[in-house]
């Protein structure tokens, strides 16, 4: 079998190097610059900590800003913890073996395959990147070739080709050009020595400038058990892997000005050379973790330059209908902004937070089209900013939906996953927007189901979770932040009570055809977080993910709560002998905002979680106000 170099490991250093190090709750949002894993900062200040970098380029980049588990069959779990940067991945496979790698990612972008194993055999198709390989993203940077351009010059494992291979051209210049299109052309006026070929790769079959191949080996300081030391900055192999292209001169908008840079791919990384760059940044690692996640994640924005997603409190009120719930967007003066006009009640359960605000959208149930069933919705952002009677408000419509391909789905599941009108409500979004937590009544019962959010590049075919065991209501699923767990709330005992489990993924394969389609989820380590014969209701998850809000009726009336993640610790914020209950986060983990109706209705507060003190009354008025939506 063909091969190009797959298993290049980083040994994890020693922890004495994690100077001035702190570490924090990763979470995509929330703490998303703290590191995932202890291992991943080790890595880290070994070459751009402050006490080494002085004024050279990044090999990784400031600070991570997205961790997430991402699926991957040979983990543990079937699951990998990932977390990016603006010039790669990092990524743990196997937790006890110590291994910290940095992902093919140049590769999956080239090939338009998601590596989802450790072989490429059998891999996810997608599509290659139109990411452009160096300068601006491409809505600011037209001119410049993405990684599609180079798909036919590279080298990567295909069954269906034969690998490309460039002929040896040492001692040669590089005055090669390719442009936007991936036509080749010349430029005698780009030859400079510094381009130089003086390397050739025998694995791929690929030339090396000699401007590349000096960075390549540079030493300089670097962190090694706890010192500083002048060492080799990278091992290359390791970090880089072996070029899968020749070098080419492309032009590309940077900045402001258009420019003509040197860019050649390897399996990991991307080399840019820009000549009239200032000296220690001429020649630089491409932001291949920037490209990768604007092509995996394009939903999610740029959270590299962007602020945190900012979610506002929505609730739902008849105060407008008198009889059924419309959403209403909180101004925290009494009263709020309606969002929703409709014969029947709508609302919100969850966020698809986006960095992109234009892309955030609002998880919805709604009897809008059909009383009798409540159905799961995505209401876009315009509709959340400005009502849905706006220009271009939409809310697209996710239930009642045909399941994919039917050879991918067990005969007893034919038509649990066909178009039926249910009632499917609380859907959930994932932390990398991809999936939908709904529960379904496609069974019958009230079930767990995980979707796939259409618009996104997802991975997954419909699955359902939970047994539709015919004395069980589930309900209130949530996400843990990094995407491994889920929660939920069932009655399967007779009364409610809180419940966590991890995913598992299986892949699913068509006939005849030699590569991963797609893959089903299931549940594993089936967890119960309380145990008592009191009702606990309407559980979240903290944003930072080590606490659950819920309501209960455990001392006597329905009260607010907070436990750890694991079920311990549990104490209690409110204590009224009115009806306090559904929680939601505040977007920073400090506050939760609830519904209650001690004051004769139900009106919408907010309260701290360090000691429950009530701080503000967000609505009042003599309708119903319930059901509140924070951040999550």
């Amino acid at each position: 079998m063909r091969t190009v170099h797959r298993v290049i490991a980083i040994l994890v250093l020693v922890a004495a190097m994690l100077t001035n190090t702190t570490f924090l709750s990763a979470a995509p949002f929330a703490n998303r610059n703290a590191f995932a894993d202890p291992r991943f900062a080790a890595i880290w200040t070994r070459t751009d900590s402050e006490a080494v970098r002085g004024g050279r380029t990044w090999y990784w980049g400031p600070e991570p800003w997205f961790d997430s588990a991402e699926i991957y069959t040979d983990s543990p779990q079937t699951l990998r913890t990932v977390q990016y940067f603006d010039k790669a991945r990092m990524e743990i496979n196997n937790p006890a073996d110590g291994i910290v790698t940095n992902g093919l990612l140049v590769v999956e972008m080239v090939s338009g395959r998601l590596q989802t194993r450790d072989t490429f055999l059998f891999d996810y198709r997608y599509s290659c990147a139109n990411t452009p390989v160096a300068g601006n993203p491409r809505s600011a940077n037209p001119v410049a070739p993405g990684y599609c351009q180079f798909t036919s010059r590279a080298t990567f494992d295909d069954n269906f080709r034969e690998p490309y291979r460039d002929p040896i051209r040492l001692k040669e210049r590089i005055s090669t050009t390719i442009d936007m299109n991936g036509n080749l052309g010349e430029r005698p006026d780009l030859a400079r020595p510094e381009t130089t070929i003086v390397q050739y790769s025998s694995i791929t079959g690929h030339n090396i400038p000699k401007i590349f191949w000096d960075f390549m080996n540079q030493r300089g300081k670097v962190v090694e058990n706890g010192r500083v030391v002048t060492a080799p900055i990278v091992d290359w192999l390791f970090t880089m892997g072996y070029p899968i292209t020749n070098p080419y001169w492309v032009r590309a908008v940077v900045g402001d000005t258009e420019r003509d840079v040197l860019v050649q791919l390897f399996e990991r990384r991307v080399l840019t050379y820009t000549p009239n760059n200032p000296a220690g940044y001429q020649v630089e690692m491409g932001n291949v973790g920037q490209h990768y996640f604007q092509w995996r994640y394009p939903h999610l924005g740029m959270p590299w330059v962007a602020p945190d997603p900012v979610t506002p409190l929505i609730y739902a009120s008849t105060i407008d209908t008198g009889s059924h719930w419309e959403l209403y967007r909180a101004t925290f003066n009494g009263s709020g902004q309606r969002l929703t006009y409709n014969p029947a009640e709508t609302v919100a359960y969850s966020w698809l937070r986006s960095w992109d605000p234009a892309q955030q959208m609002l998880a919805i149930d709604s009897r809008r089209k059909q009383p009798e069933y409540r159905q799961v919705y995505l209401m876009n952002n315009v509709a959340v900013e400005q009502g849905e009677t706006a220009a271009n408000a939409t809310a697209t419509q996710m239930s009642y939906i045909d399941g994919h391909d039917f050879s991918l789905i067990p005969p007893w599941q034919y038509d649990e996953f066909q178009s039926k009108l249910v009632n499917e409500f609380n859907p959930t979004v994932s932390p990398d927007g991809t999936k939908l937590l709904v529960v379904s009544e496609r069974m019958g019962k009230p079930n767990i189901t995980v979707w796939p959010i259409p618009q996104t590049t997802h991975l997954l075919f419909p699955s359902r979770l939970t047994n539709n065991v015919s004395n069980c209501r589930y309900e209130s699923p949530s996400w843990s932040p990094n995407g491994r767990s889920i929660y939920w709330v069932s009655d399967c005992d007779g009364n409610f009570e809180i419940f966590s489990a991890d995913l598992l993924y299986r892949p699913r394969y068509s006939k005849g055809i030699p590569f991963v389609t797609g893959f089903r989820a299931e549940l594993t380590n089936i967890r119960n977080l309380t145990n008592n014969a009191a009702n606990d209701r309407f559980a979240r998850v903290s944003p930072d993910g080590t606490q659950i809000a819920f309501a209960s009726d455990r001392d006597g009336n329905w009260e607010i709560y907070v436990m750890n993640a694991d079920g311990s610790n549990v104490r209690r914020l409110t204590d009224h002998s009115a009806t306090d209950d559904a929680p939601t986060w505040s977007p920073d983990g400090r506050q939760l905002a609830f519904a209650s109706d001690r004051d004769g209705d139900f009106e919408i507060y907010i309260l701290n979680v360090s000691d429950g003190v009530i701080t503000q009354q967000v609505t009042q008025n003599t309708a119903q106000d319930r059901w509140p939506l924070w951040a999550q």
